[in-house]
């Protein structure tokens, strides 16, 4: 039978559909739900355009506070790519979160997307403080990151940020000076 047949039993087809069958089994539920929660962030960041490229996106850990103090104050320290699972299993502090990083405008912008579920009290307070994030010193971007996402830039600018809360997220968007 041919490939694209839905009766087929091509073996390259049934180990794709057995590969994500066992990655979903092998996920605990907070996980799973992480994953989907960032497939939702990024088809609600979508909606509405047509004829353009699909954003490069990935799921990444962020820690709060500023480079220049050791990660304490406000702002953005650090960006750490993960798969999408670490933080879901735990990890969250109030000092971290995990965000969809979404590359925008073919690189020469970038969205950082957290469900509010995501966020501690005390980050929201802290953070995102009358709306708007301060960043009171640039946040390198890592290499791989920046790479991954084809972002023409490789640090988050200082400056102040407004946070868009929108339905059950938050969304701050960057631009390269």
């Amino acid at each position: 039978m041919p490939p694209n047949n839905p009766t087929s039993t091509h073996p390259t087809t049934h180990h794709n559909t057995l590969r994500i069958f066992n990655m979903e089994r092998t996920m605990n539920a907070p996980a799973y739900a992480a994953v989907k929660r960032h497939e939702l962030l990024k088809s609600t960041l979508l909606r509405g355009q047509t004829g353009t490229k699909t954003p490069r996106s990935l799921s990444c850990d962020v820690v709060f506070g500023s480079p220049n103090l050791g990660c304490r104050g406000t702002g953005i320290c650090k960006l750490n790519a993960n798969d999408g699972i670490s933080a879901s299993q735990g990890k969250q502090t109030c000092s971290s979160a995990t965000a969809l990083f979404v590359s925008l405008d073919d690189g020469a912008a970038a969205a950082l997307l957290m469900p509010r579920e995501f966020l501690c009290i005390n980050i929201l307070r802290k953070q995102f403080r009358n709306g708007v994030l301060r960043m009171q010193s640039p946040c390198r971007i890592p290499k791989s990151i920046a790479v991954a996402l084809g972002l023409k830039f490789d640090a988050l600018p200082t400056g102040l940020y407004p946070v868009e809360q929108l339905d059950g997220y938050f969304r701050i968007d960057f631009r390269k000076f």
